[in-house]
């Protein structure tokens, strides 16, 4: 299975894995034979990218760690309760707090994680699925620092409403492709005090929520904002919630700039720690992302290119790749796999995008 551009769908390709609407109920299932009127309709609900089978890139696919519905369910009450708060500041945080102890009990259910961006990144609202994956990430990073439930509960609802105070920035803002203005920009500086302020008096929330959504863009050094709060003064869910913010923007396609693959999110990381970023959090976090996804395609330092298909939870950055095409880009004849875990001497040096070398 591999994912692509809708633009790059055709006839007669086999659907990978289902697509549902906004709503949450099924467009087409996993399975379907594409037909122009299917695609049509794909783009028509604002999906840029399915999967699709492919025996060259096959694999065993490995479940994602929260299940599909629950996905669904987080994204679209996030976007519902969002979407309330341009009229009034009455939202059912109750509702949240339920799906994200769902979340949680995913999670515990799980033992030893691994997240894969991609996996998580099937929706392409980016508003909504932006806090969902912050969610995830920090939830992932405070299961693995030994959190317990109520912790987890408090990360996670202060990670999935981190942005909220967005909805109170006027969209053309927001939205805009340009580079903005001083006076813009401090506007858009302003989300973190005004979703403070939306949540501050709220008996429902606590004090850690309320502090992630006021501080989540402050740094260690103390170059960040709103207040200019150094390290010691920052708490560890704050942390946690930082560097999740900025590598799930750093891996998403926005107006003004494309996409960071995941290698060059998790450098960036590593380059800002001690400085933008906790040290200890930001090695914590980086230890559970699956920079190389199923599936992916992946250039080795010999010339020969493949995909992966096995994620070795030991060390991440090492998988294991099935080997389709030899230095001169052309097609093996038998294909082999290789553990790059037991083979130092060969590296990955970049990925591909699969429709260019497989469709």
């Amino acid at each position: 299975m591999i994912r692509i551009p809708i633009e790059k769908a055709k006839d007669t390709m086999i659907l990978g894995k289902t697509i549902y609407k906004d709503n949450g109920t099924i467009l087409i299932n996993s399975g379907t034979k594409l037909k122009d009127r299917y695609i049509y309709n794909i783009k028509k609900h604002g999906i840029t990218h399915i999967h699709i089978k492919n025996e060259e890139s096959d694999y065993e696919e490995i479940d994602g760690i929260i299940k599909e519905n629950t996905k669904k369910e987080a994204v679209i009450l996030t976007k519902k309760l969002m979407s309330k708060l341009k009229l009034s500041d009455d939202i059912d945080i109750d509702k949240l707090k339920r799906v994200i102890n769902k979340i949680i009990d995913e999670l515990l259910s799980e033992g030893d994680i691994l997240i894969s961006l991609l996996k998580i990144k099937d929706i392409d609202d980016y508003t909504f699925t932006h806090s969902f994956n912050v969610c995830i990430l920090s939830l992932v990073t405070g299961f693995c620092l030994g959190y317990n439930r109520e912790e987890l509960l408090s990360l996670g609802l202060g990670a999935i409403l981190h942005d909220i105070g967005k909805m109170r920035v006027p969209s053309n803002i927001l939205n805009k492709p340009d580079r903005l203005t001083e006076e813009e920009f401090e506007e858009i500086k302003n989300h973190t005090v005004y979703g403070y302020d939306i949540l501050k008096d709220r008996k429902d929330i606590s004090n850690n929520v309320a502090s992630i959504v006021l501080y989540h863009h402050e740094r260690v050094d103390g170059k960040g904002y709103p207040e200019g709060i150094k390290k010691e003064d920052i708490n560890d869910f704050v942390k946690i919630v930082s560097i999740a913010d900025v590598y799930d923007a750093l891996t998403s396609d926005r107006v003004y700039r494309k996409k960071l693959k995941g290698q060059q999110a998790i450098e960036y990381l590593i380059a800002m720690s001690g400085t933008h970023f906790d040290y200890n959090m930001t090695n914590e976090f980086i230890k559970h992302i699956v920079v190389y996804s199923l599936g992916q395609g992946v250039e080795l330092s010999n010339g020969e290119k493949g995909f992966v298909v096995k994620v070795n939870k030991s060390l991440p950055t090492r998988p294991t790749i099935k080997v389709v095409y030899n230095s001169n880009n052309k097609k093996l004849i038998k294909p082999y796999s290789i553990d790059l875990i037991n083979n130092n001497r060969i590296t990955i040096v970049d990925t591909f995008d699969n429709e260019k070398n497989v469709i």
